[in-house]
């Protein structure tokens, strides 16, 4: 799919949710440039393995991606990363769930520089609430949005899942919350910036089932 062959991207930071969002982009064909520090993005390290030693989570979420690696400490770091961001349509950034040893970039005058620029900013919680500011699991947002429940034998206790469920449902609603931007820039519209709040997107799939449970006492349950 060539759909996206006009767009580039740049991804910073780390987060499942972020790097699914970047995938699908480069999955319709976008030049998307993942920004990596020189040991590499912390997810390279995530479990399972392959047989030789890659990790099969990154490999998944970083599928038809390219990698740009630049040390934080080198001298000229944060303007050869501002020039790349200056250079594309979209950034998603990672960076408030694990900055990955992303150099620092003036995002607001980077903004004002690149007034086109569609701009997506992963975080657990965003930034108001009582949990704005605080870190996470995937595990501990699925509790809290009650998707966990779901998960295991019928009769018995929840089971955790070792995978990044959270950031993949994440990851899509930042998906198509950039897409759209994308559309709208083409009647000429400025771009945009999106807060992509990993818990509020996990509650989504409970919407359904709270009001079934409040309109008809129907519960789900587990199906094991």
């Amino acid at each position: 799919m060539e759909v996206s062959s006009h767009l580039q991207v740049i991804e910073i930071g780390s987060s499942a949710a972020t790097s699914y969002c970047a995938r699908l982009f480069a999955d319709f064909g976008a030049d998307v440039r993942k920004i990596e520090p020189p040991e590499g993005d912390p997810l390279r390290r995530s479990e399972p393995t392959t047989t030789g030693g890659q990790s099969a989570w990154f490999a998944f979420l970083n599928f038809n991606k390219s990698s740009v690696v630049i040390d934080a400490a080198a001298p000229q770091a944060s303007r050869r990363l501002a020039a790349l961001i200056q250079d594309c349509d979209i950034l998603i950034d990672g960076r408030d769930v694990d900055p990955a040893d992303c150099p620092f970039i003036d995002l607001p005058l980077i903004s004002k520089r690149h007034p086109r620029l569609i701009c997506l900013q992963g975080s657990w919680f965003g930034r108001n609430g009582p949990y704005a500011g605080l870190t996470a699991t995937d595990s501990t947002v699925r509790a809290l949005a009650g998707l966990v429940r779901l998960v295991g034998p019928v009769e018995g206790p929840p089971m955790h899942a070792p995978d990044f469920q959270t950031g993949i449902l994440a990851g899509l609603w930042g998906f198509i919350a950039a897409a759209s931007s994308v559309i709208s820039q083409t009647h000429g519209s400025g771009g945009r910036s999106w807060l992509l709040n990993i818990f509020e997107s996990s509650l989504a799939p409970s919407e359904y089932f709270i009001a079934e449970a409040f309109a008809r006492g129907d519960v789900m349950r587990r199906v094991g």
